[in-house]
């Protein structure tokens, strides 16, 4: 009898839930008031054309040099070496880019890597006093620099971790403050054995707060201000992928993805991806959480030269007000 109540209690209680709409939204709307707690924002943006054009639901399912932007635990999975170049024309024409290598470690019984990327914009100096300019202009830039390994712990299940650095610069021209740290990224996939039904699990951007170095002098008193610490934009992601259906023309993979985010609300993606014998590629993902940049696209080219396979890839993000997101990616494997 205790058990039934306790059941029965367990029952009303969501059921209350789910008929007071006004206490829902507001456990529902928690993760907005993390909006804007965390800084680093350069860490969130997808540089890799594949991965973006699946909505970003590919914790589960990368391999290769890119796997170091999404889950280091994939560098080995292609079992050659790779090279990655990646472009991409960010919102307001920010130019930002990437670049990577990968190649196989024997004594790791895994692969390790190597990824660099970097976004830099310029803009005129405003105050309160020269709303139109002081004439003077400074820069934003940062960049990462990742250092990653994976490996095999049996058949199925792989793991692999990166450490960054992470450097950040605000208009150090007209005296902006710069700040330099650490990172750690991890994670593993495991494959399932039916229909290459995979699962992921990725923690990114794990490490101390970031503050700027240095100080500044208040405008209002007149005295030195240490810089405000804020978090970095942690992530943990758990993602799915299936082989749904193929045939001997083409193969499809579904994906889906949840994450926790430290500074927003829960997010859900999904992503799909039909093969056309093993050569071109179409894609699509669609990112629920997302307030901006929900819809993405993009295509894919395989060519296999000798020993040697290219990978060319585009991704397409639609920023609705803020405008279109074009991704460019370059990969080769040998």
């Amino acid at each position: 009898m205790p058990g039934r109540r306790a059941s029965l209690a367990t029952a009303g209680a969501l059921l209350a839930a789910l008929l007071a709409p006004g206490t829902a939204a507001a456990q529902t709307d928690l993760g907005g008031q993390r909006v804007g707690t965390s800084s680093g924002a350069f860490l969130k943006v997808a540089l890799d054309a594949r991965g973006s054009a699946l909505g970003g639901a590919v914790c589960a399912h990368v391999d290769g040099p890119a796997s170091l932007f999404w889950n280091p635990a994939g560098l080995g999975l292609e079992g050659e070496r790779g090279v990655l170049f990646s472009g991409v024309d960010y919102t307001a024409g920010i130019p930002a880019g990437a670049a990577a290598v990968s190649f196989p470690f024997a004594p790791l019984r895994g692969a390790v890597g190597v990824g660099f990327a970097a976004l830099a914009a310029v803009m005129d100096e405003t105050d309160e006093f020269h709303p139109l300019g002081t004439g003077r202009r400074f820069s934003y830039r940062t960049w990462t620099l990742s250092i990653g390994a994976s490996r095999a712990l049996t058949d199925k299940l792989s793991f692999g971790a990166a450490g960054k650095l992470f450097h950040e610069g605000l208009g150090t021209e007209v005296g902006g403050p710069q700040l330099t740290t650490w990172l750690v990224d991890a994670g593993a996939i495991y494959f399932v054995g039916y229909r290459d039904a995979r699962i992921g699990i990725a923690l990114s951007n794990f490490g101390p707060d970031l503050r700027p170095a240095g100080d500044y002098t208040s405008r209002r008193h007149g005295a030195s201000v240490r810089y405000t610490s804020f978090s970095p934009p942690t992530v943990f992601r758990f993602g799915c992928s299936i082989d749904p259906w193929r045939s001997a023309v083409w193969r499809t993979v579904a994906l889906v993805e949840f994450g926790h985010p430290a500074d927003n609300r829960e997010i859900l993606r999904l992503g799909g991806e039909a093969v056309l014998r093993e050569s071109l590629s179409l894609r699509a993902g669609y990112d629920f959480s997302a307030d901006a940049l929900r819809l993405h696209a993009g295509f894919g080219a395989r060519v296999r030269m000798g020993d040697q396979l290219l990978r060319l890839d585009y991704g397409f993000s639609d920023g609705g007000d803020f405008g279109a997101i074009h991704r460019w990616t370059l990969q080769a494997f040998w």
